[in-house]
């Protein structure tokens, strides 16, 4: 039985979150799945291989990984892609309905919706990354790291490293030397494994990125030092890349001699899980519902004619059906029939409208898509409400759940930038005065603020707490230690503007009173005393 069969699962929302089927009888009762001696597979989806073993001399074991990960774990990864761009296998695979019934298949598109408001509120702003000592020189070297990011697109390149997160469960950063700079793009879970060893610290050991072609896996090997492309052919694995005058090295393209692996994972949580992986049914069901709906209001307009006590001739239905109309009576020359012992009665059947059941579930059901989610439903009618109308208080309320799962994500993404960092650092700049543990990440958050009322609370702060403090409680301000510096500095900018116009003033106003400088005598001479300070008299 081919793997992909074995373990297709019966509901959409088990096997996205474990990828694994619901038949008991398909496992030995562990939690772990062995692909070979050295190799296995946690409930989480995470490979692990022994610690004590070099990869390179275990190639078989990358080509079974890799394998299983195309026929088994692959698959529930391309369902979540096919997911968010709106192709819900759960309604486009439903049977069609008989004998020509309305057959609506609406999709809801709920999971890009999800992602898209999370991820916008992740990393619509991007991460803030400060190299921070007590020493001196860290201005010049976050000029250098902005500089590195901002020529390496990172914005862009970060916030779909983080939405893939969101709709795979993890994602990967490969990172790469071009002229000797390093460079950094996204790489899809559905082509690129990290493995772990099997110690309790589970660091990575190495990756595998990899294609299929004419049904033939053909895999990367990535390592610390270099990329080792492979081949399997009648159960002979070589090196393709192999280096023509040294065959037991790769080509100098493909050495990098990095300290640690440049795949590096960032993962949603520690389950790996999607952001819409268990409101799935929800959503399958929201789509069938809908469906229904759309199929009633269709079965309204195709509503079936009920003609009793009497049967019609063939030409009698031709004209029903031409004039669209029915007079039935009872008379010697009725339209119908003659046999006045019949009542003819004629009438639309219609199916029973369950508008207000339906109506009620959808709303449940889209209400706890968001809570479960723990993403803020931004077409809430209460969201509506201008920001300036409701209180900081409430408007955190709101955003708590999302916040606090976007705390959780930001732990692991700080984690992986320390790995992309550790390379800069220590294997491209080789500065010892770098170090990964004194970087700073400030992920700042796309949630609507009551400035009002903050610059109100600033306000009642004056005199009671620090100018540094006092700014940092107003959202608008990122860096209240320079945003206090700043004000520092415009004020004594002013002040030597105004200095000048202060002295010509002061001049102005001497010479409009009569005051005259005398530099010999050393003291000021009035035209209405003949000597300093002392009147002469009325001056004629």
């Amino acid at each position: 039985m081919d793997i992909a069969q074995q373990f297709s699962a019966a509901n959409n929302q088990d096997f996205l979150l474990s990828g694994r089927p619901l038949r008991i009888e398909d496992y030995a009762g562990s939690e772990e799945i062995k692909l070979s001696q050295n190799a296995s597979l946690t409930d989480d989806d995470v490979f692990l291989y022994s610690a004590d073993l070099d990869i390179l001399d275990h190639l078989d074991d990358v080509f079974s990984i890799a394998t299983y990960h195309n026929q088994v774990i692959a698959q529930k990864y391309r369902m979540k892609r096919d997911y968010y761009k709106g192709r819900h296998y759960d309604i486009i695979h439903r049977e069609k309905k008989p004998l020509n019934k309305p057959d609506s298949r609406l999709v809801i598109n709920l999971p890009k919706k999800l992602v898209n408001t999370f991820n916008g509120y992740f990393s619509g702003d991007p991460v803030s990354i400060k190299h921070q000592t007590d020493g001196s020189g860290d201005d010049d070297w976050n000029d250098k790291i902005q500089a590195w990011l901002t020529e390496c697109d990172y914005s862009d390149v970060f916030s779909e490293w983080a939405k893939q997160a969101d709709i795979y469960g993890r994602s990967y950063l490969y990172a790469y030397l071009v002229e000797g700079k390093l460079n950094f793009t996204v790489s899809s879970p559905r082509d690129t494994i990290v493995v772990y060893d099997d110690t309790v610290m589970h660091n990575p050991l190495f990756g595998i990125r990899y294609s299929t072609g004419d049904g033939e896996i053909i895999p990367t090997l990535i390592m610390k030092d270099a990329n080792y492309v492979l081949e399997k052919r009648d159960g002979e694995i070589s090196v393709t890349n192999a280096d023509v005058a040294n065959p037991k090295a790769v080509r100098k393209s493909d050495v990098h001699k990095f300290s640690q692996l440049p795949l590096i994972e960032f993962a949603e949580d520690d389950e790996r899980t999607g952001i819409f992986d268990d409101v799935i049914s929800l959503i399958d069901a929201i789509d069938r519902v809908l469906s229904a709906k759309t199929n009633d209001i269709s079965s309204f307009a195709d509503a079936y004619l009920v003609i009793k006590g009497v049967k019609l001739s063939e030409e009698q239905l031709r004209e029903i059906q031409d004039n669209r109309l029915i007079n039935l009576y009872l008379s010697k020359n009725a339209s119908f029939t003659n046999d006045t012992s019949i009542q003819p009665s004629a009438e639309f059947m219609t199916p029973d409208s369950n508008d207000e059941t339906q109506e009620n579930f959808l709303n449940r059901a889209i209400d706890l898509v968001y809570q479960i989610s723990q993403v803020v439903n931004l077409n809430d009618s209460s969201m509506g409400m201008s920001a300036q109308a409701i209180s900081g208080v409430a408007l955190l309320q709101r955003y708590q759940p999302m916040q606090a799962k976007a705390r959780t994500k930001a732990l692991k993404m700080d984690k992986a930038l320390r790995q992309l960092f550790g390379i800069l650092f220590n294997d491209v700049w080789r500065e010892s005065s770098l170090k990964v543990s004194d970087l700073a990440f400030d992920h700042k958050r796309s949630i609507p603020h009551n400035l009002a009322e903050e610059a109100d609370i600033v306000q009642k702060m004056n005199g009671q707490v620090d100018d540094v403090t006092k700014l940092g409680l107003f959202s608008g301000i990122d860096n209240p230690e320079k945003a206090v510096q700043r004000l520092k500095d415009q004020e004594a900018e002013e002040a030597d503007l105004a200095a000048p116009q202060l002295q010509n003033y002061l001049s102005d106003q001497k010479k409009g009173g009569g005051v005259v400088d005398n530099p010999a005598a050393g003291t000021e001479s009035y035209p209405a005393t003949g000597q300093s300070g002392q009147s002469n008299g009325p001056t004629k």
